[in-house]
């Protein structure tokens, strides 16, 4: 059975994004045996999440997007979480405004 996450992006507190994202059970431990040699947080995590989110809102993802984005995936559900909510930061509290 595959491992499950249920991801919601919130814009100015409201849903403005949902999905699930489903890891299948050969690809889990390959990815948690990948997760040892990366230096991530949960915030850096829940950006990958959101912004894979979005990219594919507004076009198209690529192949790799998705793979960094399972990293991101399994590093949640490693951290124990199966359904979360992502604030949208935008404006100039945006890190990157």
């Amino acid at each position: 059975m595959p491992r499950k996450l249920t991801v919601t992006v919130l814009k100015d507190e409201k849903p403005f994004l949902n999905g699930t994202f489903d890891v299948a059970d050969q690809d889990y431990p390959v990815i948690v045996n990948l997760l040892r040699e990366v230096d991530m947080t949960h915030g850096q995590a829940a950006s990958m999440l959101s912004g894979y989110m979005h990219a594919g809102d507004v076009g198209k993802v690529t192949d790799e997007m998705g793979k960094l984005a399972m990293l991101a995936v399994v590093y949640m559900l490693e951290a124990g979480e199966t359904d979360i909510e992502i604030p949208l930061e935008t404006g100039a509290a945006a890190p990157n405004a």
